[in-house]
């Protein structure tokens, strides 16, 4: 809200400047109107399976609400959310590395890989953007997606977990039935076209035959949280071996998935990530040991939280440059070189081009963000100062706010 804010001080003219409770109240006579005036809403280009096209490269384009309706409100990840209320509406940029990676998902919509791929780069560089963007449209053409937006949730300790009984495993059944609703909220009708095959027994009690669908399964664990692990368990056996619909599996944060939570077990021992069973139930796809048949597992890492990245990953991901070595014996020597083996795929993400910083800076005028006419020439001096990184180059020009 641009007329009121808890923090706002203005210099000078103190007349401005009424303290009313825990807010400032402001005499908008006297106030700057062009400061105060309502966030712009641009008409822009829905993004979605249809839209998805060459022609929109560069160009900003508007997440689907359905879809963001799906993963609940306000669930984004990183610092988008600040982002599409300073802009009035979620709004990204259609990249042609977002355009080859919607490809890539259709591609494996006929047959899945057989290895994970996560999107790697800097902080800042826009990995959650692009995943952001990949479920969105893949949700939109008909996929099941399995979209977790901030897997450090699952381990910062900021949600309940108990522990299993007859198990050294702890479960978290309020995560896995928010997982649920998503999946039932964002793919509902993709869903409903995949029979289960199979009786699933679920408990003791309770069961399902095999003319149900993955509808049907989900509805379980909306209706009966202690049982959301298993559901999501089974969902996930079931669409991974079904050829009716691609499933995109989707996990930003994915590093999260192999560090040492802030969660305890009864001994005050740190618990490691795998022994959460929602992260043990996705951790085989992202090692290889569990495929799809169809669809996509993919990934993002972050830096922003660097006690959830763990420090061997970390130099598996982004190994230092080899030197080569002058002795030519111990060149060939491959302990002394860092091992980069990795369970999965990585996918490089640099930094954005000078015209892809041009089409950002005009949205952020056109959004009032930046109140002066953007140049090519002003934008490539923004682009150079920020060496490329898109999350550098909005804080630059919001770094007033």
């Amino acid at each position: 809200d641009r007329t009121q804010s808890t923090a706002f001080m203005k210099k000078g003219d103190r007349e401005k400047r009424v303290r009313s409770g825990t807010t400032t109240s402001v005499n908008m006579a006297s106030a700057n109107p062009l400061y105060y005036a309502a966030v712009p809403k641009p008409q822009l280009v829905t993004l979605d399976a249809k839209t998805a096209k060459e022609s929109h490269i560069d160009t900003v384009m508007e997440i689907d609400s359905r879809f963001l309706d799906g993963i609940g409100s306000g669930c984004y990840p990183g610092y988008l959310g600040n982002d599409f209320k300073l802009f009035g509406k979620p709004a990204l940029l259609y990249r042609k590395f977002t355009h080859d990676l919607l490809d890539q998902i259709a591609k494996n919509a006929k047959q899945a890989p057989k290895r994970a791929s996560v999107l790697n780069g800097r902080d800042g560089a826009g990995k959650s953007a692009e995943l952001l963007k990949a479920a969105s449209v893949a949700a939109s053409s008909g996929h099941i997606v399995i979209y977790a937006h901030s897997a450090v949730t699952w381990v910062n300790s900021s949600r309940p977990y108990a522990p299993q009984s007859g198990t050294n495993m702890f479960t978290q059944p309020e995560l896995a039935t928010e997982l649920l609703r998503s999946v039932s909220l964002v793919s509902g009708n993709a869903l409903a076209r995949v029979p289960l095959g199979k009786e699933i027994a679920l408990g003791k009690k309770k069961s399902l035959d095999a003319t149900k669908t993955l509808t049907d399964l989900v509805n379980v664990g909306l209706q009966t949280p202690s049982l959301a692990h298993i559901v999501l368990e089974n969902l996930l056996e079931v669409a991974s071996t079904q050829t009716k619909v691609p499933v995109l599996l989707a996990i930003d944060e994915v590093n999260s998935l192999w560090c040492n939570t802030l969660y305890r077990d009864q001994s005050d021992n740190i618990l490691p990530a795998n022994r959460l069973r929602l992260i043990n139930t996705m951790l085989p796809f992202f090692e290889g040991k569990q495929t799809l048949a169809k669809g996509w597992v993919l990934g993002a890492s972050s830096y922003s939280d660097l006690r959830f990245m763990p420090k061997d990953l970390n130099k598996r991901l982004n190994p230092p440059a080899m030197i080569p070595l002058a002795n030519a014996e111990l060149s060939k020597d491959l302990v002394a070189f860092p091992p980069t083996e990795l369970p999965f795929d990585v996918i490089p993400m640099g930094t954005i081009s000078a015209i892809e910083t041009w089409a950002l800076m005009h949205f952020y005028h056109r959004t009032k963000v930046i109140a002066s006419p953007i140049t090519k020439a002003i934008a490539g001096k923004r682009w150079l100062a920020a060496s490329g990184n898109p999350r550098r180059i909005f804080a630059g020009v919001t770094s007033y706010f």
